[in-house]
């Protein structure tokens, strides 16, 4: 019996270690091999247009691992098809996971521009790093998101650059000839269209791009038949997009054609039961007939399809615009937006605070926030609809919390800076600067502004003067009028008035300069010429202690 009970003893020890050691690894090589066959089935499932069934292999992929790479990068595709919002967070995670592939951060600045968010895609091409910066590809992406916010010459040079480095590639040539096409030079104008021209009948995979182009000059310059004709030879192309019908439609729209209606009408039928198009028909919709017509047409469509989280998000738009509250809080009740539950609480507090239920609007964007889970990208995406709204407080709440949870998220600072700036938060201002500068002490412009918030609350701890002529000895042109404000406040005049004679009248014409060196001639004694820029320095955006600072001095002459 005792050899019997030890023999059982030995099989349980022996089948204790298996699952210990060699069964844990046989159950890790499982669950590897079946995420790497979810995600085999999801790529097949997107070659054949089957997004539906690609999603549900991802969502369990992901499941298993949230950070998996190809699941992500995969689910990120998926999204942009149906032009989900949710396709920004899942590049930006991508990127966070990765921050130094190339083609992810290009990947991500692509994304952004889809959805017309230039600063976020901005930030993506920052951060490539110095062999990436020196691509064809970065340099074609670059130049196209600074030609989005107008800055012409930035886009010029990095499409020159782009074509220098793969000189046979007609692609940077045709970017660069519609930055040419904005030229105030004639001549310049007239050789970049001249250069689309050419493409468009030379290069057939371009060939859309080069009309598009064509077309928007037109536009431009208001040649009505130029642009009524090159609109229907774009559409007529094979590899034209939805998005070119809908230029088609402005230009039918503009000559108030009577084409225009049977037109739209169908676009309608085209975008059917298609996400993406139902995304560009609606926004495009929403800018033009309004979003009265907007929300009538999204409600005409199949019910499933209205559930959909990129269309339900189209029809929420809509209700904010039209202010229908009540009615907006309804059509949310019963909804899930997966990926984007965070947006779907937000609405539903900007519903609730429409009809001034404002203690249930802040516990629906306490869950926003919730739902929001730190992740960066839906906390900015919830700051854009913060300021969309002018939800100050909340917007503020937003920028503390990027800054604090992604404290490297300069922009994210900046904006946080200006915020507290002109809420004249003072004393605020001056803990995020003391913040940010133990993070970066060599950042002298966050040294001097810290310097200059804790002079004016005369935050002696934070040891200002020393602060001051620090960044002075760096940057003396930069930064006198801190030192100079410093060297005033201990009582030496003299030195102060020294230091703002240095600059030039220009320099010391400005708002923000002004009114120090007003203080310092009237402690000098100038009491005319102090007079004239404490009146400038009125024009400048002050703090609180600043501008009682100016007005006793202007009392007191």
């Amino acid at each position: 019996m005792k050899t019997k009970l030890n023999r059982i003893l030995l099989i349980l020890i022996a089948s204790g270690l298996l699952l210990s050691g060699g069964g844990y690894v046989g159950y890790r090589a499982y669950v590897s091999a079946r995420q790497a066959r979810l995600i085999r089935q999801a790529r097949a499932y997107l070659d054949k247009a089957k997004e539906r069934k690609a999603v549900l292999c991802l969502q369990r992929a992901l499941r298993h691992n949230p950070n998996d790479l190809q699941a992500c990068r995969l689910m990120a595709t998926v999204e942009e098809r149906s032009s989900s919002p949710a396709a920004l967070l899942m590049r930006s995670h991508v990127v966070d996971l990765n921050p130094h592939s190339l083609e992810d951060r290009l990947a991500l600045a692509q994304t952004a521009m889809m959805f017309h968010d230039y600063a976020r895609a901005a930030n993506a091409l920052e951060g490539v790093d110095a062999a990436g910066k020196k691509t064809s590809s970065y340099h074609n992406i670059a130049g196209a998101v600074a030609s989005s916010v107008h800055q012409l010459p930035q886009a010029e040079a990095h499409f020159r650059e782009a074509a220098r480095l793969e000189p046979t590639n007609p692609a940077p040539q045709l970017n660069l000839a519609v930055v040419c096409l904005h030229s105030t030079n004639a001549q310049a104008a007239a050789e970049a269209r001249a250069t689309l021209t050419r493409i468009s009948a030379s290069e057939p995979s371009l060939r859309c791009q080069a009309l598009r182009e064509l077309l928007l000059d037109a536009v431009g310059s208001r040649q009505t038949n130029a642009a009524l004709a090159l609109s229907k030879e774009l559409v007529r192309q094979t590899n034209s997009t939805f998005g070119d019908h809908l230029m088609r439609l402005d230009v039918l729209k503009a000559i108030q054609s009577p084409e225009f209606s049977p037109a739209l009408a169908a676009c309608r039928r085209e975008a059917g039961t298609n996400t993406a198009k139902v995304y560009e028909l609606s926004k495009w919709q929403m800018t033009r007939t309004g979003p009265a017509e907007t929300l009538a047409w999204l409600r005409t469509l199949p019910s499933n399809l209205q559930t959909n989280q990129t269309v339900a998000l189209q029809e929420a738009e809509c209700q904010a615009a039209l202010q229908d509250w009540k009615g907006l809080q309804a059509s949310l009740d019963n909804q899930r937006w997966a990926g984007l539950e965070f947006m779907r609480y937000a609405f539903r507090a900007r519903a609730l605070r429409g009809q001034d239920l404002s203690g249930a609007a802040n516990a629906e964007w306490q869950l926003a926030l919730k739902a929001a889970n730190d992740h960066k990208q839906a906390l900015v995406t919830l700051l854009q609809l913060a300021e969309q709204w002018k939800w100050q407080s909340e917007a503020e709440e937003l920028l503390w919390a990027i800054v604090n949870r992604y404290p490297g998220d300069r922009p994210a600072f900046e904006a946080l800076c200006n915020l507290l700036m002109v809420g004249g938060r003072t004393r605020p201002l001056m803990m995020l600067l003391s913040q940010e500068l133990k993070r970066t002490p060599s950042d002298l412009m966050v040294k001097n502004n810290l310097a200059m918030t804790a002079l004016l609350l005369e935050a002696a701890e934070l040891k200002p003067h020393d602060l001051a002529r620090e960044v002075y000895e760096l940057a003396p042109a930069k930064y006198a009028g801190t030192y100079a404000f410093s060297l005033y406040l201990q009582g030496k005049n003299a030195e102060a008035l020294k230091v703002m004679q240095r600059l030039t009248p220009a320099e010391l014409e400005k708002p923000s300069m002004a009114g120090y060196y007003g203080l310092i001639l009237k402690a000098a004694g100038d009491r005319a010429r102090a007079s004239a820029y404490l009146e400038w320095a009125s024009k400048a955006q002050l703090l609180p202690e600043e501008k009682k600072l100016f007005d006793r001095a202007k009392a007191g002459m």
